[in-house]
């Protein structure tokens, strides 16, 4: 397509969209060069600095020298002891930012962040003469390990910072990042985390492991592992307390911090290397006593009170002292892992061996010889160190848990050995006892059989021999042998179990001698109570309690020529009592030759003292009373009687 003149359109439209497209890559430009990285500033050094709260607009001092360009990151370099830092003297180090003139996208605020500045003093930022923000800390601790992040607002013009020096120190500042918000804050905050979070996080865990395993050593005092776990994370903690005070001023005066931050690194060598020698079970005297020595001498050297502490060169020999200490304990404990083969011990002796160059490498970060964007190293080796502290610790408890493993299964081997051997032992035992009861049995069998019935076999025997007409009286004969058949049921009735039951052996007594009761015309009246078991009751004593009634009835039917007996029982705190009464002739045992019946009044209180029992008789006008009293406590006579 052409014009009138013969000109084609896209001649005539293409200046106009040349010239389109040239603005737009204006624009793109202008957006990309946001986030500003600047790497040069001017530099201003003047006298006449202050600590005070400052005003909130920008004065700059004529008196001073004049700006000069400067590199970012920039550092005026410190002298090389601090001994001026209580003299009084204040510079001012002034830092501006030469900024791009592009501006950032209408209403889009913009924000300052710079990974570290350091000195001893304070720092304040100032945008188009207007206070943006200054450290609340004090000289020292005064946030330096923080980055900065500063709400700017709309794009500034001018962005000068103040930096306030005490003494001969210097000061330093990395180099700055002006952009939005969605441009640096990740900036921020990876540097943030790597710098306090992380430190702040893992010295917390890790303090809580040191205060475990000290109450774990309050428990066992012969462990000092877990209290040198617990002192090296204290000192751990003390350390890195260092890199998170500072935004706003410390509870306690700054040299007393700055004595805790120097001396909890001394602390922490000296713990380490104690736990790896206690953990190899190794002393080396010597080599401890100068590590104690030298600790103390740290200690007392960077006192605030100490007249030591402001000699030239203390501080900076002081900390060439802590890496030769560092250095020595090194070799001697990587000696010690190698020697006992320990790989846990040797790992741990080379990771801390690796302290010496990291203390150097952030010695010379805070004298500013190396790049002020750096991160301070030191609390993450004290980290691992602290792990690698638990490991070893872990190993050694998963080591004790298996020797307890081991020795309960050799334990219960051994258990099993002797339970196998007991229970032979047992029934040995057992077989044992059994013999003896039977022989015992045995014994008491026969010595009643002979004492008994025997007796009165012979008795029978004899009175038929002395009468060869055979005209002796059968009934005395009879009598004789019913005797010697009630004795026998007796003996059978002792045998069944009777278990503590005193009323269940009379019943039995009752039953066996009611009938014969009866035959010669004698009324028997049963009058008992309930009385408490008597534990000790066995055949043995229940034999005896039967002849002893046994005895009583018989002299009743042969002797008294009662008509009536009458049997009761009662019983108080101590005693069972089982009382008799006939109402034959009154009965003074007192009276009784042993030709006429003596013996059967004997075997009456050989049996009671047996039982650890008493009987008496005691004749009234109605006859007379029989009492056995047995004892309701056990028995600890012997039963050994016939």
């Amino acid at each position: 397509m052409t014009d009138g003149a013969g000109t084609p359109t896209w001649r005539r439209w293409l200046p106009f969209v040349l010239a389109l497209l040239l603005a737009g890559s204006l624009q793109g430009a202008l957006a990309e060069a946001l986030p500003w990285h600047i790497t040069s500033a001017q530099l201003r050094i003047t006298p006449g600095g202050t600590l005070d709260r400052l005003p909130p607009q920008l004065a700059l001092p004529a008196a001073g020298e004049a700006w000069r360009d400067t590199p970012l990151p920039m550092a005026v370099p410190r002298h090389v002891t601090p001994d001026e830092v209580g003299s009084g003297q204040i510079e001012t180090v002034w830092v501006r930012l030469a900024l791009p003139a592009a501006t950032a996208a209408a209403g889009e605020p913009l924000y300052l962040y710079a990974p570290r500045w350091q000195t001893v003093g304070r720092l304040t930022v100032y945008a188009d003469g207007e206070q943006l923000w200054q450290s609340r800390g004090g000289p020292v601790w005064n946030g330096y390990n923080y980055p900065l992040w500063i709400a700017l607002g709309q794009a500034p013009r001018d962005i000068v910072i103040r930096i306030d020096v005490v003494g001969q120190v210097g000061a330093a500042l990395s180099s700055v990042r002006i952009g939005t918000r969605d441009d640096l804050f990740w900036r921020y905050a990876a540097r943030s985390f790597l710098q306090t979070q992380f430190p702040y996080l893992s010295s917390g865990g890790l303090l809580a492991v040191g205060i475990f395993s000290l109450l774990v050593w309050l428990r066992r005092r012969d462990e000092t592992r877990y209290l040198l776990c617990f002192l090296a994370a204290g000192a751990y903690f003390l350390h890195t307390l260092q890199y998170l005070v500072g935004q706003d001023p410390l509870p306690i005066p700054e040299v007393w911090f700055s004595w805790l931050a120097f001396n909890s690194i001394a602390w922490l060598i000296l713990a380490c290397y104690l736990f790896i020698f206690r953990y190899l079970g190794l002393r080396y005297r010597r080599l401890e006593a100068a590590l104690y020595c030298s600790v103390v001498f740290l200690a007392t050297s960077t006192l605030p009170l100490s007249w030591l502490t402001h000699v030239v060169f203390l501080y900076p020999l002081s900390q060439l002292l802590l890496v030769a200490l560092n250095l020595v304990v090194s070799i001697a404990a990587l000696r010690a892992a190698w020697l006992a083969r320990s790989r846990e011990a040797l790992t741990f002796s080379a990771w801390n061996a690796m302290s010496t160059p990291i203390a150097v490498h952030d010695l010379l970060l805070q004298n500013y010889r190396i790049d002020i964007e750096g991160i301070y190293l030191l609390s993450y080796l004290g980290c691992v160190q602290l792990l690698l502290f638990m490991v070893l610790m872990y190993r050694r408890y998963t080591s004790a848990l298996d020797e307890v493993a081991q020795a309960n299964a050799n334990l219960s081997l051994r258990l099993a050995q002797r339970e196998a051997e007991l229970l032979e032992s047992h029934r040995q035992l057992r077989d044992v006892e059994r013999r003896e009861t039977l022989t015992r049995e045995r014994q008491r069998l026969l010595q009643d059989m002979h004492d008994g019935r025997g007796s009165s076999l012979i008795s029978a025997l004899r009175m038929v021999e002395k009468d060869p007409s055979g005209t002796a009286r059968a009934d005395d004969i009879a009598q004789v042998l019913r005797e010697c058949i009630d004795d026998l049921k007796l003996t059978i009735d002792s045998l069944e179990p009777v278990s503590t039951d005193l009323l269940l052996l009379l019943a039995t007594l009752r039953y066996r001698l009611g009938s014969r009761l009866e035959a010669a015309g004698i009324s028997l009246t049963w009058d008992v109570d309930d009385i408490p078991p008597l534990q000790w009751l066995g055949a043995q004593s229940a034999l005896h309690i039967l002849r002893i009634l046994q005895e009583v009835f018989t002299n009743v039917l042969k002797h008294s020529h009662a008509t009536a007996i009458r049997v009761q029982t009662s019983h108080d705190d101590h005693v069972v009592m089982v009382r008799v009464h006939d109402n034959g002739t009154p009965f003074d045992p007192t009276g009784v030759p042993l030709a006429h019946g003596g013996r059967g009044l004997a075997n009456v209180q050989r049996r009671a003292s047996a039982l650890d029992a008493a009987v008496s008789w005691e004749p009234d006008a109605t006859g007379t009373w029989f009492t056995l009293s047995l004892p309701i406590a056990p028995v600890t006579a012997s039963l050994d009687v016939g």
